[in-house]
């Protein structure tokens, strides 16, 4: 019998910068594992453009037949924007509010340097509110991981630019 007072935790994906190969992956595999563990998904369209602006309707309900097999395209079922909120206080702050009104419990954020330091920026702000985990994605290579880790997408952009 389940409790009445049971509320279902949500979990929010979120991709920033710039496109790079394996993103549908990283999305796909984050849902699949969340959803078996008893959470909601939710996918944040074009990155942080809509929360940093306070909006939160830019977003999509995902589940395990929606994702199964996305990895097999490019790009990023999400979208993705270079957005930074941040940049400032107002658009960190509106950000928080709109994954509040979701009832956002974990964030996961795909993204480089900038994504990264916005999943900081909202994890210290929300003093454990919204629990967040970063994957590093940047075709630079240009974040600071142990030595002989590239991110996803550089050994692609490498390889063939």
């Amino acid at each position: 019998m389940k409790d009445a007072q049971y509320h279902k935790k949500n979990l929010a994906i979120v991709v920033g910068g710039g496109p790079a190969p394996g993103i549908n992956g990283v999305i796909r595999s984050v849902t699949i594992e969340a959803i078996n563990s008893g959470l909601n998904v939710i996918g944040i369209y074009d990155g942080f453009e809509w929360l940093a602006k306070g909006d939160h309707t830019h977003v999509t309900e995902l589940k395990i037949e929606d994702v199964s097999r996305i990895h097999f395209s490019g790009g990023s079922i999400l979208r993705t924007s270079r957005e930074n909120p941040a940049s400032s206080k107002e658009k960190i702050e509106a950000t928080i509010k709109a994954l509040t009104q979701l009832s956002v419990d974990y964030l996961v954020t795909i993204g480089g340097d900038d994504t990264a330091t916005s999943a900081y920026k909202i994890d210290e702000l929300t003093k454990g509110q919204i629990e967040v985990a970063h994957v590093p994605k940047t075709i630079d290579n240009d974040l600071p991981l142990p030595g002989n880790m590239p991110t996803f997408g550089y050994q692609t952009a490498r390889h063939t630019g």
